[in-house]
C-alpha cells in the first residue's frame, strides 16, 4: 500500500492535483485497498456513486476524510476509465448549462450560453444509452440526485421562461435536451414552448394527441393532461382526463384513477363549475372505496 496520503485540506482544493498513489494510499489508510483492475470490476456495475456506497460498508474516514471515498471514487473514474462518462461530471455540465441561462433571464446577454449549449452537447454524445437509445435511468438518477427542489423546479421551467421572453432558439434547444434527458416528456416540453410562441393551437392539440397516446407511458400521458392544465385549456383537459380516469379504474390501476380524479376536481375548482365537481363526488367516492378495499387500513388521501 503506498505511503503516500492526501492533505486535510484536499475539499477546497479538490483531488485534481494529488497522485493516484496519494489517493490510493489514503483510501487504504481509511480500510479501502482498491487496484485499478478491481476498480474497472466495480465500473462494470455501478457508477461512482455506487462504488462509494460499497466502499462505505467498510470506511473508517473521520473529519475531513468522512466523505472522501465519494470524491475518490469520482476521480478515479476521470483516470481510470476516461472514455466512460460519470454522472457527477454530467450534472456538472448541466449546472453550468443552468447558470448560464439563469444568468441571461436575470438581463446578462453576455452569459455565456451558447457556449454551455455546446458543452452540454458534447456531452450527450457520451451518456450511456438503453435498447432504446434514450438515456439510461441509472445514470439520470444519479445524474440529476444531488439538484435540490429549487433547481428542479428551474429546470421545469426553463423552457417555457425563455419562450415567454422571447429566447426562441434558446427556448427551443432547452426543451428538445428536456424531452431527450427525460422521454416521459417527449413531445410536451416542446409543446408548452410552441403555445408560447403563437402556436397555441398546435400545441394542445399535440398534448391531446400524447394524452390519449397508449403507447405512451401513463406517467408521460398524465404530465401531457398536467400541461393542459397548465396552459389554462381546462375542456381540453377535461375531455381527456375522464376517460383516462374511467379507464385506469377498468384496469384495475387504482392510484392512477385516483391521480386524475385529483386533476378534474383542480379544474372543476378552477372553472367553478359546481356541476362537474357534484359529478365527481361520486367518482372520487367509488375510487377512495376501492383503494381502502385493496389497501385495508391505508387510507388514500387526495
Amino acid at each position: 500500500m503506498s505511503t503516500e496520503r492526501v492533505e486535510k485540506a484536499w475539499q477546497s482544493k479538490g483531488l485534481q492535483g494529488y497522485s493516484i498513489e496519494a489517493i490510493l494510499g489514503t483510501l487504504g489508510h481509511y480500510g479501502i485497498t482498491v487496484s485499478e483492475a478491481d476498480f474497472r470490476k466495480l465500473v462494470e456495475t455501478g457508477y461512482p456513486q455506487d462504488i462509494a456506497l460499497e466502499w462505505g460498508k467498510k470506511w473508517k474516514g473521520t473529519g475531513p476524510f468522512k466523505p472522501f471515498h465519494y470524491a475518490a471514487a469520482e476521480e478515479l473514474w476521470r483516470r481510470w476509465v476516461p472514455e466512460r462518462l460519470s454522472p457527477p461530471d454530467f450534472a456538472v455540465a448541466l449546472a453550468e448549462l443552468m447558470g448560464a441561462l439563469t444568468s441571461l433571464i436575470s438581463g446578462k446577454q453576455e452569459a455565456p450560453v451558447q457556449a454551455a449549449f455546446d458543452k452540454m452537447n458534447a456531452i450527450r454524445q457520451r451518456m450511456p444509452l438503453d435498447d432504446k437509445g434514450q438515456p439510461q435511468l441509472a445514470f439520470v438518477e444519479r445524474a440529476l440526485g444531488g439538484f435540490d427542489e429549487k433547481v428542479a423546479e428551474m429546470f421545469d421551467s426553463m423552457a417555457e421562461v425563455l419562450a415567454k421572453m422571447g429566447q426562441t432558439a434558446h427556448a427551443d434547444a432547452f426543451a428538445e435536451f428536456e424531452e431527450f434527458l427525460l422521454p416521459d416528456r417527449r413531445g410536451i416540453a416542446t409543446a408548452i414552448v410552441r403555445a408560447n410562441k403563437n402556436e397555441r393551437d398546435t400545441a394542445l392539440a399535440d398534448l391531446e394527441a400524447v394524452s390519449v397516446d397508449t403507447s405512451r407511458t401513463p406517467i408521460s400521458r398524465i404530465l401531457a393532461v398536467d400541461a393542459l392544465i397548465h396552459l389554462g385549456a381546462w375542456p381540453q383537459a377535461v375531455s381527456r382526463a375522464r376517460p383516462m380516469m374511467l379507464q385506469a379504474e377498468k384496469d384495475g390501476d387504482i392510484h392512477l384513477a385516483i391521480d386524475l380524479c385529483a386533476r378534474l376536481e383542480h379544474v372543476y375548482k378552477a372553472t367553478g363549475d359546481r356541476a362537474g365537481l357534484q359529478a365527481l363526488a361520486s367518482d372520487a367516492a367509488r375510487l377512495n372505496e376501492m383503494h381502502d378495499r385493496m389497501h385495508p387500513g391505508h387510507r388514500h388521501r387526495r
